[in-house]
Formats: C-alpha cells, sequence, structure tokens
C-alpha cells in the first residue's frame, strides 16, 4: 500500500506518518500543500491520499476533484481541525473525514474501509538477485547479531538492512521484543521452556528458539495466555 500525507504542519505530517507505521505500512510520501500533492499523485499514484484542507497555495478541497482526475482508483480521506468541510468532501467522493488530533482507533476505522481485511503488512528485500516482497505473516522472527540483522522466514534465513528498532516501529503490532537482540512473531509463539534457570521462546514454523530477558518473560506469557 502507498500513501500520501498532505498538510502544511510538519509535526501533523510527522504524527500521521508514525501511525502509519505503527499498523506496518512503510511506502509513504508527504507533501505540504494542495498543489504539492498533484505533483505527488501524478508521479507516485497512491492507494490512499491523506488529505489537509486548510493549506497554502491551494486547500485540499481544490486540490481533491484535480487528485480524482489523474488517479480515480486513489481514495482521499480528509484529516482536518475543522469540521465545516464534511458536506463538501463527502460531495467529492472522499472516503472519510477525520478531525484532528487523529486517533489510532480512528485511523483504523478509516483504513479498514479501504483496504481488505485479508491485507497485511510485508517486508521488501533483496534475496540473491530479486526483490522479493513477504507478507509479515510469513516471517517467524528477527535476531540481530554484530550488527547484522538476520530474518528467518519461509523462504528460510535472509540477512536484510533493517534494524530491529524500525522494524518494532513499522510492524508492533505483529511482532514482540523477547530481548535486546530479537523479535519475533505474536503468531508464530506456542509456548516457553526453561533450560539451566533460563528460559527460550518455541516458534510453530522456526527451529530458532531466543531466550527470553527477565524483562520482556511476562510480557510473553501473558501473550500467550491471551492466545489461548
Amino acid at each position: 500500500m502507498k500513501f500520501l500525507i498532505v498538510d502544511d504542519e510538519p509535526l501533523a505530517r510527522l504524527r500521521l506518518q508514525k501511525m502509519l507505521e505503527h499498523f506496518g505500512y512503510s511506502d509513504i510520501v508527504t507533501a505540504t500543500n494542495g498543489a504539492k500533492a498533484i505533483e505527488a499523485v501524478m508521479q507516485n499514484h497512491p492507494h490512499v491520499v491523506f488529505l489537509d484542507i486548510e493549506m497554502p497555495v491551494l486547500t485540499g478541497i481544490e486540490a481533491a476533484p484535480k487528485i480524482k482526475q489523474i488517479s480515480p482508483e486513489s481514495a482521499i480521506i480528509f484529516c482536518t481541525a475543522y469540521d465545516d468541510f464534511a458536506i463538501k468532501a463527502f460531495d467529492l467522493s472522499a472516503s472519510d473525514y477525520l478531525l484532528k488530533p487523529v486517533s489510532t482507533e480512528r485511523l483504523k476505522q478509516a483504513l479498514d474501509k479501504i483496504i481488505p481485511a485479508t491485507t497485511s503488512p510485508s517486508i521488501s528485500f533483496n534475496h540473491g538477485k530479486d526483490l522479493v516482497n513477504l507478507s509479515i505473516n510469513d516471517i517467524y522472527c528477527f535476531i540481530s547479531e554484530d550488527k547484522i540483522t538476520y530474518m528467518y522466514c519461509s523462504l528460510g534465513m535472509v540477512i536484510i538492512d533493517d534494524s530491529l528498532v524500525s522494524l518494532e516501529s513499522r510492524f508492533g503490532e505483529n511482532l514482540i521484543r523477547i530481548n535486546r537482540n530479537a523479535l519475533v512473531n505474536t503468531n508464530e509463539i506456542y509456548g516457553v521452556h526453561v533450560k539451566q534457570s533460563k528460559s527460550y521462546i518455541n516458534l510453530l514454523n522456526c527451529d530458532q528458539q531466543p531466550q527470553i530477558s527477565r524483562r520482556n518473560l511476562s510480557k510473553v506469557k501473558k501473550l500467550i495466555k491471551e492466545n489461548q
């Protein structure tokens, strides 16, 4: 999924971008006004456009029909501090109308309207000579050693460029940190085993069994109970 965030306020753009990254989306471009939004749509043809209304040069209301003309497949979600334009926004075939500050729950509701429920976040990486895009559902865990990130997935073990910090930021809904050097897919966890007073994770589709730090052990056990 490709997103375009249009807002003349830097903090507003950054906040919405971080929220989308929290949901696992990373293909995000931004624009500072309606005119630049039109340029960005011509270049990127985003799936979803988050469009502020009160902006210099060209307002969101003025830009929306031009965006639809260029990229009719793009869904437009108005995101503004004012509720005065709601009727006009829906006249322009807007998919939703969000009032700032947008809550995580309200953003998810808006995305659920336009993104199929089967859509899951994915990660792109080089695998040999190929560029591969893999669903997070096919990834079992990430382990960092000597500043190298190893991804264990349906393709085996792959070295990727992403750090654990960036992966946790992007896929926070799907991953849980079990120690400083390991993130695991929450759907892969089926148990914990103890060996020599140390706790290790049991994963469904992966032979890797990273150690669970004492700090994260209660969090992991709670997750296992919730998934029963």
